[in-house]
């Protein structure tokens, strides 16, 4: 296992988390042009919202697997990856709700949940979803 005390695991640790961001960042212009097209073409925005997600979850997680993380895309892994990208998401509600309680500042709350949903995403499909597993 790597320890986080030398340098290499925390290089490698960093250029992970750059890809991820990067990966995140195409996914969300990715996510946001399908939400837009699909609802331009007559979908409802519901409709539209869930078809933009369901292939920027999937495209996400393909990219994450094999960019991010170089691991295999097993059933296994994609149900991991939900997983985290649920908790992910009641990490960032349960900032957004807690900053929102305490500054009634909705923006404010956007943006703080955002790094939580980020760090939270990043560390469980590091260290769950998507680590190397041995056997």
């Amino acid at each position: 296992m790597n320890d986080l005390r030398t340098p290499a695991p925390r290089i490698e640790t960093l250029q992970q988390f750059i890809k991820y961001l990067l990966v995140g960042g195409l996914n969300t212009v990715l996510s946001t042009a399908i939400i837009f097209i699909v609802q331009a073409a007559g979908a409802r925005p519901v409709v539209a919202n869930l078809v933009g997600y369901a292939i920027g979850i999937t495209v996400s997680f393909a990219l994450n697997s094999k960019i991010t993380f170089r691991t295999a895309v097993t059933r296994h892994s994609a149900l991991r990856f939900l997983i985290v990208m649920l908790v992910s998401y009641l990490a960032n509600l349960a900032t957004l709700l807690s900053v929102l309680h305490l500054t009634h500042a909705p923006y404010v709350a956007q943006l703080c949940g955002i790094p939580v949903y980020v760090i939270v995403g990043f560390l469980g499909n590091k260290y769950w979803a998507m680590r190397e597993r041995t056997r």
